[in-house]
């Protein structure tokens, strides 16, 4: 009897698979409508490749190559208001193939508040391969940022919606965990999030140092004031960011020029905070502790970035004198690059021992020690200012986004508008010479346009190609663009080559008359499904 079934399961299993209690259901989470789950069970273990036809464009994908008997497979790269047919592949071990039948699903269209897209020019052939995701904010007024409304959103290189996560607050960057599900910051008081494919909430940080909605039980608690602008998931599965405190300096130069008055006050200091999964702070250092706290750049002596987690504590609020906005982890050296919008600098330190190691910005009212740390710059060069973003190529050099502005630190007077520029910038750091130079540059050279504040450039790792966010751009009541703050927001996103020549092969706007836009930054990921992308640095 034993040798009996034994046989029967043999000759089961020399045929293809077969697959039991099929179904294809569209993402429950109504958010992030763009994806479906397809659900089975196989009587042995398979893999899975599915195709996704909306009647104009196939896409082939294997969104889990491992070998299993029950499967939820996530049906990504949707596009809205469209019928999409389905088809599955399931394959053993052994090559043995069983095609499913073809399951159909449909998609909503875009919400009535979705922004507005619109691809200018594409050479596909060109581009780095990929899907490219940003976030928007939106404006009340020029300076009131709708905090209530954010959208996540992925296009493919024709400038089609794929994907979209619709939130309740604004939305920082996007980046990929290691373990395939997104994270991103927002909210007035700065959480921080992590999200799957599907846009369900997974995990959330809080900065517990100032609160200004509620939190979730589950929310986990780290030890600073506000997160802003950057945190970052480390290859050990830590966290490294930018958090906040509040310190009281005596003779701190409350006027421009720098030094004329001085008072005791309250300045808002950042703070690089590494911590663990479960919150704990894990490393902390001070930014005040670090540089000059009294050298004033040009927005030092404001302080209403920081209005929501302060005004009711303090009177008058904080000074900003640093306002960092980015971080970069060197992880082979333990060592992080902190860009500072408002001293329109930026530093690198030792997470080991919180030294300085140098400065590369402007180098107007820096004095010793800290000007001892001051590059010099070589050749034909122009300091970046108010910049943000920043990374390390695999080439060494630094890759950053150059807002510009009005170019100058106090007691220096500001560029003239008509002059102003913004562009995508690379350098490079000879640390044992002390130096910088400038390797390449997109900006007026090629194309004169001005984002003054956000905004980001990353280099692409097949093509050599760079991907810049013109997160921030303005244009006047005639639709003439502006080249500072006042103006109608809008923004654009741009693919430009560096090799044999600088060339814009790639720009997609996000634009509309009626209604205020800005996008923080983009990326561009190898794909929606997370086995087959990277996680970002």
């Amino acid at each position: 009897m034993l040798a009996f079934f034994a046989t029967l399961i043999l000759l089961s299993c020399a045929g293809p698979p077969v697959a039991l209690n099929v179904q294809l259901v569209p993402n429950p989470n109504k958010n992030a409508p763009l994806a479906g789950i397809l659900s089975f069970t196989s009587d042995r273990p398979v893999n899975t490749t599915i195709t996704i036809d909306d009647g104009i464009t196939k896409q082939i994908v294997q969104p889990d190559d491992s070998l299993k008997m029950n499967h939820e497979v996530l049906v990504l790269g949707l596009k809205p208001g469209k019928t999409h047919h389905i088809t599955a592949t399931l394959r053993d071990e052994n090559g043995r193939e069983l095609l499913l039948d073809s399951l159909t699903i449909e998609t909503p269209p875009l919400p009535e508040d979705f922004p507005s897209l619109e691809l200018v020019q594409e050479k596909t052939a060109e581009m780095e391969p990929g899907i490219t995701m940003f976030t928007v904010f939106r404006w009340k007024e020029p300076f009131d940022d709708d905090a209530d409304w954010g959208y996540a959103i992925a296009v493919n290189e024709a400038g089609d919606v794929v994907w979209y996560l619709k939130t309740d607050h604004w939305i920082d960057e996007v980046r990929r965990k290691h373990n395939g599900n997104l994270m991103f910051g927002g909210v007035e008081d700065g959480r921080v999030f992590e999200v799957d494919m599907l846009g369900n909430k997974v995990q959330e940080w809080y900065s517990s140092g100032a609160v200004t909605k509620p939190v979730s039980k589950e929310s986990i608690a780290v030890d600073t004031d506000m997160f802003h602008h950057d945190v970052i998931e480390l290859a050990s599965g830590n966290f490294i960011g930018l958090g906040l405190e509040v310190r009281s300096l005596e003779d701190f130069p409350v006027e421009y020029p720098p030094s004329v008055k001085k008072q005791t006050a309250d300045v808002a200091g950042d703070v690089i905070i590494e911590f663990a999964p479960d919150g704990s702070t894990l490393r902390k250092w001070s930014l005040v502790d670090i540089l000059d706290p009294r050298r004033l750049g040009d927005g030092s002596l404001s302080g209403d970035h920081y209005y929501d987690i302060y005004k009711e504590t303090y009177d008058p609020l904080p000074y900003d004198i640093t306002h960092c906005n980015a971080i970069y982890y060197i992880e082979e050296e333990d060592a992080v690059l902190v860009s500072s919008n408002f001293q329109c600098a930026i530093y690198k330190i030792d997470m080991k021992t919180g030294a300085l190691k140098w400065i590369l910005g402007d180098q107007t009212g820096w004095e010793k020690p800290w000007s001892d740390k001051l590059l010099e710059p070589i050749g034909d060069f122009t300091w970046p200012c108010h910049q943000h973003g920043l990374e390390l190529t695999p080439q060494g050099t630094l890759l950053l986004f150059d807002n510009g502005g009005a170019r100058f630190i106090p007691p220096n007077p500001p560029m003239p508008e008509d002059e102003r520029f913004s562009r995508a910038l690379e350098l490079r750091v000879d640390e044992v010479a002390g130096t910088v130079e400038e390797v390449w540059t997109y900006g007026p050279e090629k194309e004169r346009f001005v984002s003054p504040f956000i905004s980001d450039a990353d280099y692409m790792p097949t093509t050599g190609n760079i991907l810049i966010t013109d997160g921030g751009r303005f244009k006047d009541k005639e639709g003439k663009l502006m080249p500072t703050f006042g103006g109608h927001q809008w923004a654009r996103i741009l693919e430009v080559t560096k090799e044999p020549a600088t060339e814009k092969i790639w720009e997609l706007h996000i634009y509309d008359p009626e209604i205020r836009y800005s996008v923080y930054r983009a990326q561009r990921l190898n794909s929606l499904y997370p086995n087959l992308d990277r996680p970002t640095g």
